[in-house]
C-alpha cells in the first residue's frame, strides 16, 4: 500500500529541502512582514561558502547579517520584486565570494505573497574576467607603447585600427586611414588577399622587407610581418600587420658595404699596378724597337693590341668593383662573373706564388642575382683565400649544379680557421687577419642572405679552408 497523502507530502518536502541544501548555489525566500523584508527560508552550499548558516539568515532582515549600506542596496531589489517586477538580476559579493542573484515574485490572486531568489556562484567567472581584463590592459599597453607600427585590417585590407607608432612611421593619423587601404602593402600584394589568406592559413605568418612611401613622400625601408586573427571556426576574420622601420639599419648596411668595398679596392690597387705594369713594359719595348726602324713594325701590331686589350680588361673589372653600390636582380652567368673576378685577382695571386685553378661543370644555368653584389662576394672570398696562403699553393674554384642551386666552391691551402673562431665568423669587426676589418665576410653573409642563398665554411688549421656559396635557381632556369 502507498503512503497516506500527508505522510507523502512530508516525505516529499523533506526530500526537496535536502536537495536544496546539497545544491552548489543557494535558494532563499523573502516575505514582507510588518513593513520589513524577512527571510523565511535559505539553503544551499553557497550559503556556507559565504560564511553564513541557515539559522543566521532565516527569520532575519538583511541588515542583521550584512553591513547597513550593502543591506540597503540589496533591499531595493527586494522592494522592486515585491512590487511585481520580474527578471531582476544583480551581482553580490560577501567575504570574497561573488554570486549572481535572480529574484522572482510569487503571486496569488494577483498579489505578491513572497519572493524566491536563486543564487549562482560566479567567483571563478569573476576571477577569469579579472584575468582577461588585466590581459587586455597589458595587450593594450603593449599595443600603444610598441615602437613597431601595428595595423589591424579587415579581410579586404582596409584599416580597422592603428597604433601611435604606425602613425609616426607612415605619417598618417588613424582618422585618415580608417576604412582605407593599408599603406604598407607593396603594389604586387595590394589586390592578392586571397593568396595572402591561403598562405596565412598554412604558414601562420608572413615576413618580408619592402620600401614604402610615407605621407610626406619620403620612402622608407620597412620589415613587415603579417599574421591572421581567427574566429572559433579557424576562419580568418582580420589581419595584423606589424611594421618595423629598418631605414637606419639599411643605412648602416650600406655604410659597411661601402667600407668593405673601399678596403677591397685599396688592397686590389697594388696587385693591379703590378698587373698593368707588365703589359706597359712590353708595349714600351715594342715601341722602342719600332722606333729604331730595325724591324718591320707590322708583325708587332697584334701583340701590342692584345696587351692593350689586357690592360683595358683589368681596368674595367677594377671599375666595376669600385662603382657605387646599386642592387639590381637579373639573370646572370655566374661562371662569367667568376672568371672576371679571377682575372682581377690573378696578379695578386701571382705575387704570392699562388695558382688559381677553375673547374666548371657544363651547362651551368643562369641565376637571378645582382652582378655587382655577387662579384663583391667572390672578390672577398678569393682575396681571403690568397691572403691565407703566404707560402703559395693552389686555389681551386669549382662551379657545380646541385638540386638546391648552383654551388660555387673555393678551396685553399691556407692557414685555416680555429674551431673557437667559427661561431663569430660574419660578425662586424671580427677578423682572423692582422689588418682585417671583419666587414668583408659580414657583407658576404648579408648579400647571399638577400639572395636567399647559403654560405657554408669548413676549415682545418694548417690545412686549408673550403668556402661554399649556394645560390638558388629561379623558375625556368
Amino acid at each position: 500500500m502507498g503512503k497516506p497523502p500527508c505522510e507523502f507530502l512530508e516525505y516529499s518536502s523533506a526530500e526537496l529541502i535536502e536537495m536544496l541544501s546539497e545544491q552548489q548555489g543557494m535558494t532563499f525566500k523573502v516575505k514582507k512582514i510588518d513593513g520589513r523584508f524577512i527571510h523565511t527560508f535559505c539553503s544551499g552550499r553557497l550559503l556556507s561558502k559565504i560564511g553564513l548558516t541557515p539559522q543566521e539568515v532565516t527569520g532575519k532582515e538583511l541588515k542583521d547579517f550584512y553591513p547597513a549600506d550593502i543591506a540597503a542596496h540589496k533591499e531595493s531589489f527586494y522592494r522592486d520584486a515585491w512590487h511585481g517586477k520580474e527578471g531582476i538580476i544583480y551581482e553580490s559579493v560577501f567575504h570574497g565570494v561573488f554570486y549572481l542573484v535572480s529574484l522572482q515574485p510569487v503571486k496569488r490572486f494577483g498579489k505578491v505573497v513572497e519572493v524566491i531568489a536563486s543564487c549562482v556562484d560566479i567567483t571563478e567567472l569573476k576571477s577569469r574576467e579579472q584575468e582577461l581584463r588585466e590581459t587586455k590592459e597589458l595587450l593594450e599597453s603593449l599595443y600603444e607603447s610598441s615602437v613597431d607600427g601595428i595595423c589591424i585590417m579587415d579581410t579586404d585590407g582596409k584599416v580597422i585600427r592603428i597604433n601611435h607608432a604606425f602613425e609616426k612611421i607612415y605619417g598618417w593619423s588613424e582618422g585618415e586611414l580608417l576604412g582605407k587601404q593599408a599603406p604598407m602593402f607593396p603594389a604586387h600584394l595590394e589586390n592578392r588577399f586571397e593568396e595572402i589568406f591561403k598562405h596565412l592559413h598554412n604558414e601562420k605568418v608572413i615576413h618580408f622587407e619592402t620600401v614604402r612611401p610615407r605621407k610626406d613622400g619620403e620612402t622608407i625601408h620597412v620589415f613587415l610581418t603579417l599574421s591572421p586573427i581567427k574566429d572559433a571556426k579557424d576562419d580568418i576574420i582580420a589581419i595584423t600587420g606589424i611594421t618595423r622601420d629598418i631605414s637606419e639599419q639599411k643605412k648602416s648596411e650600406d655604410f659597411y658595404r661601402k667600407a668593405d668595398k673601399l678596403n677591397a679596392v685599396g688592397q686590389l690597387a697594388a696587385g693591379l699596378a703590378h698587373e698593368i705594369r707588365n703589359p706597359l713594359t712590353s708595349l714600351r719595348g715594342f715601341l722602342q724597337i719600332m722606333q729604331s726602324g730595325r724591324v718591320n713594325k707590322e708583325e708587332y701590331f697584334d701583340i701590342m693590341l692584345s696587351e692593350i686589350d689586357r690592360i683595358n680588361s683589368i681596368v674595367n673589372e677594377f671599375l666595376v668593383i669600385a662603382r657605387p653600390y646599386q642592387s639590381s636582380f637579373q639573370k646572370q652567368n655566374l661562371v662569367r662573373i667568376l672568371q672576371s673576378v679571377v682575372t682581377l685577382l690573378e696578379a695578386q695571386a701571382a705575387l704570392n706564388n699562388i695558382e688559381i685553378s677553375m673547374e666548371v661543370e657544363a651547362r651551368i644555368p643562369l641565376v637571378e642575382c645582382s652582378e655587382m653584389e655577387i662579384k663583391q662576394v667572390f672578390v672577398n672570398v678569393l682575396k681571403n683565400a690568397i691572403e691565407a696562403m703566404p707560402h703559395g699553393g693552389v686555389i681551386r674554384i669549382l662551379a657545380l649544379l646541385q638540386e638546391s642551386g648552383v654551388l660555387i666552391r673555393f678551396i685553399d691551402q691556407g692557414v685555416g680557421i680555429g674551431e673557437n673562431q667559427f661561431p663569430r665568423l660574419g660578425e662586424p669587426f671580427f677578423t682572423t687577419k692582422e689588418k682585417g676589418t671583419g666587414l668583408g665576410l659580414m657583407m658576404c653573409y648579408k648579400i647571399i642572405g638577400d639572395h636567399k642563398g647559403e654560405i657554408n665554411i669548413d676549415s682545418t688549421l694548417h690545412e686549408g679552408t673550403t668556402f661554399d656559396i649556394i645560390l638558388p635557381l629561379t623558375d625556368g632556369s
